[in-house]
């Protein structure tokens, strides 16, 4: 029996959707953001403890309950079948999978490879990077993500380097945040590679890819993106970003089961990223070459058309405008509080749903470790803490599609009444 007769005729999980609820596609029909009756159905797809409220999302995003149904079919079918779907079937659905993964992006099919997450991606494009020479130049910022600031920093010893980290200025805005990329690439005429942020998991900035992109590869300096959390969160044409090395997640913001990420190679630069450790020899085009996972969670891999019809039936604009309302929801009622600082820019091209604030004068770790608790038992709002920008710490917010209106009044409020 292959896969698709097992998930349909399966007694053991009869009666569960496959479809993607919601099952009426609103692709192609603009849904009001603050329209509470439309979002109260979205959110009923979504089984959330009531415990807390939840806006830290940015972890990773939990899946809707039609994708966590066919999760767990996909799961049944594999343990069921084993190494015999593994080794003989299993290719052919992971190349559908591929191949519609592709098309969503505008990419070839022979540009992409999964990974485990947009980590694992981003290391092997970082380290895999070969035209790297003694004495280059390579660029990252304090708002990049830990992991790939260290796989930055190690290239100094790899590839026998200079690194250099810049800041992102304070408040940014979409102009002082090109201007800091120009100056970086003016100051270090050497400079080979960049490291660059779609989507800070920090601040959640959203930063001008395509304008610094063309900037960087007009001097002859190559972008590696991270775009971990960017892919779901907004809405953004890739093709128009112009980058050729980029790493995804698929477990964040389009809400594929824990596991699950993605390396993008334009095709005519697959050369410039080395096999993985031997894997392939150098005139290897093969971009599953540059990338060994070891066994992935096939249950998880199969899961990813159920996540992208459940978005696609909601549509991304209509995702985008809400996860832009919920956050305007809580900044808007704090914005004005003197105590208060926004760390993320109010220019709606910088901002989707993850915004970092702070308590004036509150900057160390510990700081805000102590207010993200007391957000969390006190006002029963869970977020986190976030370090390591150049300003000093935050906390960062995060909606989802599970939240409500009222989720981000509370927020406000707690905000407000602990900022006097």
């Amino acid at each position: 029996m292959d896969r698709r007769q097992f998930l349909t005729s399966s007694a053991l999980f009869a009666g569960l959707s496959m479809a993607g609820i919601p099952a009426m596609s609103f692709a192609n029909t603009p849904r009001a953001a603050d329209d509470e009756d439309f979002w109260r159905i979205i959110q009923g797809e979504y089984d959330v403890t009531g415990d807390i409220v939840n806006m830290e999302a940015g972890y990773w995003g939990i899946m809707s309950i039609p994708v966590t149904q066919a999760y767990i079919q996909h799961t049944h079918f594999v343990n069921q079948n084993s190494s015999y779907y593994a080794r003989r079937l299993y290719r052919d659905d992971y190349n559908k999978i591929i191949a519609r993964v592709a098309k969503k992006l505008g990419v070839g099919e022979d540009e992409i490879e999964l990974t485990r997450n947009a980590t694992e991606a981003l290391q092997c494009l970082i380290n895999g990077y070969n035209k790297l020479k003694e004495g280059d130049t390579v660029i990252y910022a304090d708002l990049d993500y830990g992991s790939m600031q260290s796989e930055m920093r190690y290239l100094k010893d790899y590839r026998k380097v200079n690194v250099v980290a810049i800041a992102m200025p304070e408040p940014a805005s979409y102009e002082n945040v090109i201007a800091a990329y120009k100056k970086a690439l003016d100051d270090h005429p050497k400079c080979k590679m960049m490291l660059m942020t779609h989507i800070s998991n920090r601040t959640g900035l959203i930063t001008p890819v395509k304008e610094i992109a063309a900037m960087a590869k007009a001097r002859g300096v190559d972008v590696i993106l991270d775009a971990a959390h960017s892919w779901g969160q907004y809405d953004f044409d890739f093709q128009d970003l112009g980058v050729d090395f980029v790493g995804f997640n698929l477990h964040k913001w389009i809400g594929v089961p824990l596991g699950v990420g993605m390396m993008y190679i334009r095709k005519n630069r697959i050369h410039d990223i080395d096999p993985f450790r031997g894997q392939a020899g150098a005139s290897s085009d093969d971009v599953r070459m540059r990338v060994h996972t070891g066994t992935m969670n096939f249950a998880a891999v199969l899961s990813i058309p159920d996540a992208l019809d459940f978005r696609e039936n909601i549509g991304q604009k209509n995702i985008t405008g809400r996860l832009r309302y919920l956050r305007n929801q809580w900044v808007n009622q704090v914005i004005d509080n003197k105590n208060v600082e926004i760390l993320t820019p109010q220019d709606e091209r910088m901002y989707a749903a993850i915004t970092s604030f702070r308590i004036k004068g509150k900057t160390s770790r510990e700081e805000n470790m102590d207010l993200m608790k007391t957000l969390t038992d006190k006002y029963g709002i869970f977020t986190t803490t976030m370090g390591s920008i150049n300003s000093g710490s935050g906390i960062r917010v995060s909606p989802a599609l599970y939240n409500s209106k009222e989720d981000a009044n509370k927020l406000a409020a707690a905000i407000n009444d602990i900022a006097g």
